[in-house]
């Protein structure tokens, strides 16, 4: 999102990025490991960090600091640009300094990426997919202590000091808010998915055909394994679905038409997740699908799962909810209630809403969605696509984006 938000931008924007190292190696397109290169009309700066492994604590920390340590430096060695920021049409905006667009992750980025814009006098964003220390918290990483308080009042003075923040949707805005951070900075711009790029392919779907699931009914999650999805909770309701719903025949459903889960991606729960399903015929694991390939892989589900702990409301947003969306595919949210993706799957019909930990009630809903008529799933399906063009294209989201900017420009700095 951050690559498709940079093209956007680079078409009436004079847009620099500054990244660290990939997560794996691509041989589909070149890229320099240190350095610049200019990329659809991005000049994208490429620094160099430690790349440890990120399924050990202590790797990840070193990391996260290795690369904001690495900014820091590249700021210092920057002289401060004019761009001339400029478009031909009535909302033309026309300046002589820059803004400066800070994502937190790593969250100390702040810290370093803050006093550098002030030091340069330019405008400042703080794009939050996160919040931090907050989720470290929530998910159990480290306790509530003086160290993380004193954090997390360093990081809210820091973002007071910004001329806007970004947030994915007003749980998050709410719980900045609880941090004493001013609402009227804050802007909601939820994340996205390119509907032109990702389209249902329900009938003669490759993916099912490849994988031979042609005759099940496929629950997938696809994304991220890491821990705040709780994604062994959905293991174990696949045992219990197995036991209960699988030796139930319908009239919309056979017998024969078992249900599977499908894991597709990877992260640092992986290992543990397959230890877990064992030799469980009904759990399967894949690696993350090329771009290319995502309308068919997310299409291939019949039930997508959105998987959140439930101490991390308000703390990010899952940004799969949007592809699966765009999928055209019904959604079981396992949400805290009433929280922003709860509330959403609810006020629209997407689909199921499920309490997280309740193995229970996971397997029953699945159980419910299995035997649906298909065409009650592919109402709720068409559901989801219409949602997706109307509120969560690319197109629109970046608009949005691109509108908090023009709106920070405009404003007068001392």
């Amino acid at each position: 999102m951050l690559t498709e938000l940079c093209e956007y931008l680079a078409q009436r924007w004079d847009v620099s990025a500054v990244v660290g190292q990939p997560n794996w190696e691509t041989d589909r397109e070149a890229f320099v490991r240190s350095g610049v290169q200019e990329r659809n009309g991005v000049s994208v700066h490429r620094l160099l960090h430690t790349q440890l492994p990120k399924n050990k604590r202590f790797s990840r920390v070193r990391n996260l600091i290795s690369f904001t340590l690495a900014t820091r430096s590249w700021g210092y060695r920057q002289t401060r640009p004019g761009y001339a920021i400029s478009d031909d049409g009535p909302e033309a905006l026309r300046a002589s300094d820059e803004t400066v667009i800070c994502e937190t992750d790593p969250f100390l980025l702040p810290l370093v990426v803050g006093p550098m814009a002030r030091r340069r006098k330019s405008r400042l964003v703080y794009y939050l997919q996160d919040i931090y220390p907050d989720v470290a918290v929530a998910v159990g990483v480290t306790k509530n202590n003086l160290l993380i308080r004193m954090l997390r009042n360093r990081l809210k003075r820091e973002y007071n000091q910004a001329d806007a923040i970004v947030v994915l949707d007003e749980d998050m805005k709410e719980r900045l808010v609880g941090w004493g951070v001013a609402a009227d900075l804050m802007h909601v711009v939820p994340n996205w998915m390119d509907c032109s790029a990702v389209k249902p392919i329900k009938s003669n779907n490759p993916f099912r055909e490849e994988h031979g699931i042609d005759e099940h009914f496929i629950v997938m999650h696809s994304g991220n394994m890491g821990m705040t999805q709780r994604l062994d909770v959905l293991v174990d309701a696949m045992k219990i679905l197995a036991e209960t719903c699988e030796s139930k025949a319908n009239e919309n459903q056979p017998v024969g038409r078992s249900a599977k889960l499908m894991l597709v991606g990877n992260g640092a729960k992986r290992q543990a997740l397959e230890t877990q399903a064992g030799g469980a015929t009904n759990v399967r694991f894949l690696d993350y699908q090329p771009r290319e390939s995502l309308s068919a892989s997310l299409s291939a589900a019949d039930l997508h799962v959105v998987s959140m702990d439930q101490a991390i409301t308000g703390c990010l947003a899952p940004s799969k909810l949007y592809g699966i969306l765009a999928s055209g595919t019904p959604v079981l949210a396992i949400a805290p209630k009433d929280n922003a993706v709860w509330r959403l799957v609810q006020k629209e019909k997407l689909g199921w809403n499920v309490q997280p930990g309740d193995r229970k009630a996971i397997a029953n809903a699945i159980c419910e969605a299995k035997q649906m008529h298909p065409n009650e799933l592919r109402e709720i399906g068409l559901r989801c696509r219409a949602l997706a063009e109307r509120l969560y294209d690319k197109q629109i989201c970046c608009e949005a984006f691109e509108k908090v900017l023009n709106r920070v420009g405009r404003r007068m700095r001392p």
